[in-house]
């Protein structure tokens, strides 16, 4: 009988892990399991309570960093946001018509506000462009050579 609830909490563990999406409760099922396993194996109630203990803490330990590790996924969507250093010299797409003072263009899938390098140019939109600089927040552009 008392496999049967080491296994039943492992498995309430495992779906809190759902909820709470952080590991530790999926390290803790793991626990249980192992201490399911020594309680069907005969062991008494203080050995499967040494082997949830040891098992879980070891898991919280090793795995559970490793999974977080693994499945951190960079999000390199901000890159350009947070080093606009690297738009100069790329090519973007304009958007909205480009003039001195006013324009939209888009580079690595982001919208960028711009406008021309020489006064009284003008692109048009779909036209490609080259970022020379970056001002503020506005990307100066010229044309594609």
């Amino acid at each position: 009988m008392i496999p049967l609830l080491w296994l039943g909490a492992s498995l309430l563990l495992a779906l809190g892990e759902i909820i709470v999406a952080d590991l530790s409760l999926l390290m803790l099922a793991g626990g249980a399991l192992a201490a399911a396993g020594s309680s069907q194996l005969g062991a008494p109630l203080w050995v499967d309570v040494a082997v949830f203990a040891v098992v879980s803490v070891a898991l919280v330990l090793t795995v559970r960093p490793m999974l977080r590790r693994r499945m951190a996924v960079g999000d390199k969507s901000s890159e350009l946001e947070s080093r606009p250093e690297l738009l100069p010299g790329k090519d973007a797409v304009v958007i909205e018509d480009v003039s001195a003072s006013a324009g939209l263009i888009k580079v690595g899938g982001d919208l960028w506000s711009a406008r021309a390098l020489v006064p009284g140019e003008n692109f048009a939109a779909q036209q490609r462009v080259t970022i020379v600089e970056i001002s503020g927040n506005t990307a100066v552009v010229d044309k594609t050579i």
